[in-house]
């Protein structure tokens, strides 16, 4: 269907996942008229291919780990009609416990996928931001009456799910057929008259708070039965030399246990996320189901896909010098001086350089050690030149420039988030008598040059031309704003010599740590909020998906971006130390090394060199937290994370000075302030005592574990027994197999001329391996095919032939019998 155009410059646009691991999903070809849709072209992925016949080749034992392949945002949901259908098909009675538990996964999953669905595409950028709550509503004015859905046409479609209940339908499989426990428990169907965009999207949010309640319901109800702990039985099971035979690992396989199917057929159907998911099952007194048919919600939704968004706008669619006269004397003296001059410029740059090299440095030992990992040790000694490797490869690594973007703006916003950073390092004093630019208003000069990082997150975001981009770009910006304010209102000074003044008078315990406790808290929970660190990462969260503002960023550009974050953390830190815990200023009880040394008397050297290392050590001491934070506190949302911001840290910080009557009007909140507090100091407890554990990482390639049957790696071929009847390549998904014949006319038969396999594009799903009638074909456990040349990858029958390394033969492996965390047992 399309409709006619009024120009003759049309434009196709590809709407849809461009990463190669997204080919499986739907993508849409639109033919635009300015920014009128006027055609509409859905293409589906082909990564559910052969579902079906896989199913009538597999027990239903066997099968369970194809169907999460279906939808990889609903797994639960393709596997409770996976077994619901053999067992309404057997009359198989479920235990009411089992029927409880699958209520509950199936609750949270289906609580997740609205989620999903409905929170990025209508509220997640716009509503949780204060600054934006204006264009929400103006976004929900333009979804409404977008898309509309009549009755009759839902029903002519043959839609189901939120579609159908949109355009007012009350229709829920679990009202209708009762399955499961559903009809035990108190909810109601999510319905809407009007059938566009908007009721689908409430819709979606109302089955969310349906999904809460009937998870409660089942928390709160579930009965009592037996259970089974499957990995005690793992440990106690005896060594069976059977596992390390070459034919069982390469050539044959157990069979599952299973049940046969008996001779009736019957049509079986669960309440989807998407609609109805429904299987049709014929048995034939097998084992194998005799016919296996899937009825996918979404496919049959996608029909009315065309002609909702023809007519529409393209908006609405998701919801871019000359020195040779010297001699040779003077020549020197202008070298030299020009040597002077930048020696001031650079040592700064390089001691900050090499401050953020030892940080990232830090970060990976400590995060390896709470995870029991060995950590960075190849780049140097004890890997600390890990860091500057990295940073090396991204600054020879191609520079990529979008081709519709506005280059200028592109290219200057890392610049920017950079070097408003640095200017920071001016004016923070490392010592008494080391300060780069020591001026009485230091705390508003940091406020002023700090409030820029923002603006070139918006400028590298907008430079994109890119949609996510832009979007992550506010975020960034929204949420170092929203931070910045009461960070600003912890600090009672402008000069910040004057506040390390004030602390030094008292000794340690003149420090603003025990003056100012709930100031130092908020500066801290701020400073992370800043620095875009867990549990505030929010920008970096969206990496996950599209990298927010960093997603058209490549090499050097993407590395300042990288810089910024760490030099942002350790501007930050260095601030703590000044402002709350005495700078330069030792004066722990009992140890008096700044009289020892001297370090508040002018002229010392060696003093001077004294309080800049204690200020640096209190900086570096002070990064474990935010470091073991990142590996204790889950990420915030981003309601919750502007929620703190604005309507917690703000009033605290502004009732600051006047903490008595603050601290009353809180009252209501100090039960769950403990409780929280509570929570907070268990989760770093449990995070501190992982890293007094050993290290338990395998080394691969030196050291190898006998990896699980499940595993796959290099195909296995024997060229005798091969027929050439090319099953291999009809079963293969993207048709992977070379099979190079010919006929012999005297014998009628094929003789098998030359075999080969691309394992630079092979998937290693084995559907060859098991569909051989010959079993010509076999999995090894060869996993090391990295070549520089991809054309090495392409293995003939030759290669393909080559016997694998027993693993018994491997010297390298350590079994699991002898590995410490057994044996120490």
């Amino acid at each position: 269907m399309n409709v006619p155009a009024t120009r003759e410059d049309l434009m196709i646009v590809n709407m849809g996942p461009h990463h190669p691991s997204m080919h499986g999903v739907l993508r849409l070809i639109v033919t635009l008229d300015g920014e009128d849709v006027i055609d509409c072209e859905p293409i589906l992925g082909y990564l559910h291919r052969g579902m079906e016949k896989i199913a009538e080749n597999r027990t239903i034992i066997q099968y369970l780990p194809y169907v999460t392949r279906w939808d990889y945002l609903a797994t639960m949901f393709t596997e409770a009609i996976t077994v619901n259908a053999p067992e309404q098909l057997g009359n198989i009675q479920v235990p009411k416990r089992a029927s409880y538990i699958r209520v509950i996964y199936v609750g949270v999953e289906s609580y997740s996928f609205s989620f999903i669905m409905a929170w990025p595409l209508y509220g997640g950028y716009w509503c949780t931001d204060p600054f934006l709550l204006y264009f929400q509503r103006k976004r929900i004015k333009r979804v409404e009456g977008v898309g509309i859905i009549g009755v009759e046409e839902a029903i002519n479609w043959g839609l189901s799910g939120p579609m159908l209940r949109a355009s007012g339908i009350q229709w829920d499989l679990r009202k209708v057929d009762r399955y499961e426990c559903y009809d035990e428990f108190d909810w109601e169907v999510q319905w809407q008259k009007e059938g566009d965009s908007l009721s689908r999207y409430l819709v979606r949010i109302g089955e969310m708070v349906e999904s809460i309640k009937i998870i409660q319901q089942a928390l709160e109800g579930i009965p009592g039965g037996p259970y089974e702990n499957l990995e005690i039985r793992c440990f106690d099971r005896v060594r069976n030399p059977e596992l390390n035979d070459f034919d069982y690992r390469f050539i044959s396989k157990k069979p599952s246990p299973t049940f046969e199917l008996s001779k009736q057929e019957l049509y079986v159907r669960v309440e989807a996320p998407k609609g109805e998911l429904g299987v049709f099952l014929i048995g034939d007194q097998n084992v194998f189901p005799w016919r296996w048919k899937i009825r996918p919600p979404g496919f049959i939704n996608l029909q009315i896909l065309p002609q909702l968004l023809i007519g529409e706008m393209i908006i609405d669619t998701p919801e871019v010098q000359d020195i040779n006269s010297f001699s040779r004397l003077e020549y020197l003296k202008e070298v030299y001086g020009m040597i002077w001059v930048l020696v001031p410029i650079f040592t700064p740059v390089l001691g900050i350089t090499i401050g953020v090299l030892a940080i990232v440095w830090l970060e990976r030992e400590i995060s390896a050690g709470i995870q029991q990992r060995i950590g960075p040790e190849y780049a140097g000694p004890l890997g600390i030149l890990q860091a500057l490797a990295d940073g090396t490869k991204l600054l020879f690594k191609e520079n990529l420039l979008p081709s519709r973007g506005d280059t200028r703006l592109f290219s200057i916003g890392p610049s920017i988030a950079v070097i408003s950073i640095l200017l920071s390092y001016l004016i923070i004093p490392f010592g008494s008598n080391l300060v780069l630019s020591d001026l009485n208003i230091g705390v508003f000069l940091w406020i002023a040059i700090s409030s820029i990082a923002p603006i070139g997150l918006l400028m590298s975001g907008y430079g994109s031309n890119n949609k996510y981009s832009f979007l992550g770009g506010l975020r960034a910006a929204a949420q170092s704003i929203s931070y910045e304010i009461p960070l600003t209102l912890c600090v009672l000074s402008i000069s910040l010599r004057a506040i390390l003044e004030a602390q030094s008078k008292y000794g340690f315990w003149g420090w603003n740590l025990w003056r100012q406790p709930i100031g130092f808290i908020v500066f801290i929970i701020s400073s992370l909020a800043e620095c875009e660190r867990l549990p505030f990462d929010l920008p970096e969260a969206e990496e996950e998906l599209v990298a927010g503002y960093q997603t058209e960023y490549s090499g050097i550009k993407f590395g300042l971006f990288y810089v910024a974050s760490y030099l942002n953390l350790l501007v930050s830190s260095l601030f703590v130390t000044v402002l709350y815990l005495g700078g330069w200023d030792l004066s722990i009880p009992y140890i008096f090394v700044p009289e020892f040394f001297e370090i508040n008397k002018a002229g010392e050297v060696f003093g001077t060199t004294i309080g800049i290392f204690i200020t640096l050590a209190k900086t570096y001491l002070f990064l474990f937290i935010p470091i073991t934070t990142r590996w204790t506190l889950p990420r915030l949302r981003m309601d919750q994370l502007l929620n703190l911001g604005w309507k917690i840290l703000l009033p605290i910080s502004l009732d600051i000075h006047d903490m008595f009557p603050m601290v009353t009007g809180f009252m209501n909140y100090g039960q769950q302030t403990v409780r929280a507090a509570r929570y907070i100091g268990q989760s770093f407890m449990i995070t501190l005592s992982h890293a007094n554990r050993l290290p338990v990482t395998i080394q691969y390639p030196y050291e190898k574990l006998i990896t699980s049957e499940r595993f796959r790696g290099r195909i296995h071929f024997e060229f005798d027994k091969c027929i050439a009847c090319e099953v291999c390549v009809r079963v293969c998904p993207i048709d992977l197999p070379v099979v190079d014949w010919k006929l012999e006319t005297d014998i009628r038969k094929k003789q098998l001329l030359n075999y080969s396999i691309d394992f630079g594009i092979c998937i290693f799903c084995g559907n060859c391996v098991e569909y051989c009638p010959t079993n010509c074909l076999s999995m090894t456990e060869e996993y090391e095919l990295s070549t520089y040349d991809r054309h090495e990858l392409n293995y003939n029958q030759i290669s393909l032939g080559r016997l694998p390394m027993s693993l018994i033969d491997d010297y390298t492996i350590r079994t699991i019998l002898n590995s410490p965390q057994i044996t120490s047992e």
